[in-house]
């Protein structure tokens, strides 16, 4: 009686435990068949290599379905169509754009869906039947479809290299490399005699800059001198000029005195104009000799005034 009544209560556990697993289950199913789904269409005119049924779709990196259907479109053999699977609820845009995108390094891919703006209208709302989402080229398809071309360019390089790098072309280039290293050699040494140049017309521009500034200071020296020198000769001049215009009218005053004198005194002076005609000559010619120094003294003085402290300018100016 104890063995049957465990064996009736393992059933009644055993039959309790299925009966909660198909409810479960039951919920499960409810649950996803109760969630709304909204099929659409992506046509892809490369190749669709690692996509999968099962294979995610995210939008804008979000997971929001998968793929369900994978063939050949029936009405373009040159095109793969894709049916992916998203909730209703899924806002894809009419202007969305979808892609392939690798999965890490596994070799998988899965479906990027990607642009939509805030106003575009709904796709499914525009379309009729199964909507058709965009699509374009991914990176995976261009690289496979530039891979021919670019095996080929890596076989030409590869062939050209090889022709490169023969043993003529080989002994020219070690050629070079001795021809190079030599004219290194002889450009350094013409860049140490180039450094010695520059070292030795640096001393000579500083020579050369200190006599120019020895001969600056002594011009300096000079017009300031010629300057205090010139002030002299000019009040000596203005000085010489007042003393010239009295003994000029000193003259006209002794002559209108002659002139009356000899008025006056015609007579004795008939008397006299043998001893005292040849003296006033002989005072007229002196008069005459000393405007004419004074006159030169004067032009000289005004064409240079240093001529009157330094002399003449026949022997130069000596610049330590």
């Amino acid at each position: 009686m104890e063995t049957r009544a465990s064996y009736t209560l393992v059933g009644a556990f055993v039959l309790a435990l299925v009966a909660a697993l198909f409810v479960f289950v039951v919920w499960l199913a409810k649950i996803q068949f109760d969630r709304a789904s909204q099929p659409y269409h992506i046509f892809f005119s490369g190749t669709v290599t690692g996509l999968v049924e099962g294979s995610p779709v995210r939008y804008r990196g979000v997971a929001v379905g998968t793929v369900t259907d994978i063939r050949i479109d029936p009405e373009n053999v040159e095109r793969v169509r894709v049916t992916v699977e998203v909730p209703e609820e899924t806002p894809i845009k009419a202007d969305a754009i979808a892609s392939l995108e690798p999965v890490g390094v596994t070799g998988g891919v899965y479906v990027e869906i990607a642009g939509g703006s805030q106003d575009a209208p709904l796709l499914r709302s525009v379309a009729d039947g199964i909507p058709v989402i965009a699509s374009r080229p991914s990176s995976i398809a261009e690289v496979l479809d530039q891979a021919p071309r670019l095996i080929e360019n890596l076989i030409l390089i590869s062939n050209n290299l090889n022709a490169f790098l023969g043993e003529a072309n080989q002994k020219a280039f070690a050629e070079t490399l001795a021809n190079l290293a030599t004219a290194t050699a002889g450009a350094s040494s013409t860049l140490k005699s180039t450094d010695a140049l520059v070292a030795d017309l640096r001393r000579e521009v500083d020579a050369v800059s200190k006599q120019a500034q020895t001969l600056l200071v002594n011009a300096n020296r000079t017009v300031e001198s010629v300057g205090r020198d010139a002030g002299t000769i000019s009040s000596e001049l203005a000085k010489t000029a007042g003393e010239l215009n009295k003994l000029t009218a000193s003259l006209v005053s002794t002559s209108d005195q002659l002139g009356a004198m000899v008025a006056e005194n015609r007579e004795p002076i008939r008397d006299f104009t043998n001893e005292t005609l040849f003296e006033l000559g002989a005072l007229i010619t002196q008069l005459q000799d000393l405007a004419a120094n004074l006159s030169r003294v004067t032009s000289r003085l005004e064409r240079d005034p240093s001529e009157l402290i330094f002399g003449g300018r026949a022997g130069g100016v000596e610049v330590k």
